[in-house]
């Protein structure tokens, strides 16, 4: 059944049209589950990429591919496997390594197999990617070198955060004495420290749990979340985060040094007014990072003076970049993992030589088991000869096919073709057929 692919991603389109498109899935998943002709459907939706996997007939076409603004990319055959293989492996990612996209295509997968909707070839496609992936994160330093989103935006946050220095004691302290030759640095590195900050989360998803992760690694201890839903109460017992109510949204902005909103399902959560009423007379600005698909913060607050916002498509422009031998690397081992599962395609492609070879041996035990005596018991000569005529009807069509090989000058091939049938070497069969 061929694999198509149907796309939206951050490397082709603008992080609005990743918006509109995971509307689009979130609206009409149902009704592509349920097109006749369709037997496997996987939705992949992300900050950065959309992505729809579909095994169906070759006539069906569940996305229009032009007459829209999206455009949506369109691939199909083997070059599904591809893509999706470097996608879960982080080549493909907004940031090139990025930890989250292998979590977030198990979870799609696991979605898809717990509601029935992934069967035959494409789970073998989807197991072969996610096992692909471990093997990058295992085998280069490609999780290491490759930030995350949230890391990058940390990062850049990091610029107007009133983060205070720890300075590195010198690798000898005890030493004394200077020689001429030592250069004194005057401004001497730190660790910029984190601990002291506040941060306000928008968002109880599995980004959200990142964010918290990626906060707390930098050592922020003080993290509160807006309650936009009955979940913000779990996901605090589960994060140790305090939960903020609503009507306290512009007290907790007051407090908070960074904001960093990642729920993305709808409207706005943060409007312009409260956190123009949070931001006067602040020292420094209030930062806020949104990194929602749907912008989880009102866009005006972008012009508000004692903000410094950061949206995706901000982000987007300050990803890093990797080592080359690192890329090259994984790139070895998504081929090895392609090569893995073209052979597993092969092999599936002989299951209906299979079933009707092994159709033809149960149809003649079942013809000698019908002319068996009746009875409960048979005696031993009734069953001896059943089991021969079995034999003799299985070996009668080779036996056929092996005269018509040699008088046609094609023996030597015969022999080859039953020996790769029944796990025989040719010399084996040689030495049989010269006694």
């Amino acid at each position: 059944m061929p694999f198509q692919l149907y796309t939206v991603n951050h490397l082709t389109h603008a992080i609005s049209q990743v918006a509109r498109a995971a509307d689009l899935v979130q609206t009409h998943t149902s009704e592509w589950r349920d097109t006749p002709g369709v037997h496997s459907l996987v939705s992949l939706v992300t900050c950065n990429r959309v992505e729809i996997y579909v095994s169906a007939e070759p006539q069906i076409r569940l996305v229009p591919l032009d007459g829209t603004d999206l455009n949506w990319n369109y691939l199909e055959g083997r070059e599904v496997a591809e893509h999706l293989f470097r996608v879960a492996s982080g080549l493909d990612s907004m940031v090139v390594g990025e930890a989250e996209i292998a979590g977030q295509v198990r979870r799609a997968f696991t979605a898809a197999l717990d509601q029935g909707t992934i069967k035959g070839l494409m789970i073998k496609m989807f197991e072969g990617a996610l096992a692909t992936s471990r093997r990058v994160a295992t085998h280069t330093e490609l999780t290491g070198l490759g930030r995350s989103v949230v890391s990058v935006a940390l990062d850049l946050a990091a610029r107007d955060l009133p983060l205070t220095v720890h300075e590195v004691p010198p690798a000898n302290p005890a030493a004394t004495h200077t020689s001429p030759l030592d250069v004194v640095d005057e401004n001497p590195t730190g660790v910029p420290s984190w601990q002291g900050l506040k941060a306000l989360l928008v968002g109880t998803g599995a980004y959200a749990g990142t964010a918290v992760a990626q906060l707390r690694a930098r050592g922020v201890r003080d993290i509160a979340n807006i309650q936009t839903s009955r979940r913000v109460v779990s996901f605090a017992q589960i994060h140790r985060t305090r939960v903020v109510e609503p009507e306290d949204t512009v007290a907790a902005l007051q407090e908070a040094d960074l904001v960093l909103a990642c729920r993305g399902l709808g409207s706005p959560v943060l409007s312009a007014d409260q956190v123009a009423a949070a931001t006067p007379n602040r020292r420094r600005p209030l930062v806020i990072l949104d990194l929602a698909l749907h912008a989880d913060v009102d866009p005006r607050v972008h012009q508000l003076s004692g903000v410094k916002m950061w949206n995706l498509e901000d982000i987007r422009a300050h990803v890093p970049a990797l080592a080359i031998s690192q890329i090259q690397r994984a790139n070895e081992l998504i081929e090895e993992g392609l090569a893995d599962y073209d052979a597993a395609v092969a092999a599936r492609h002989m299951d209906p030589v299979i079933v009707r070879l092994r159709a033809l041996f149960e149809a003649a035990a079942c013809e000698e088991i019908a002319a068996l005596p009746p009875g409960e018991t048979v005696a031993r000569e009734d069953a001896e000869r059943a089991i021969w005529h079995v034999v003799k009807k299985l070996a009668h069509t080779p036996t056929v096919s092996a005269h018509m090989a040699a008088e046609s000058g094609l023996g030597s091939q015969w022999v080859d073709a039953l020996a790769t049938v029944w796990g025989l070497t040719p010399e084996v069969l040689e030495d049989a057929f010269s006694g």
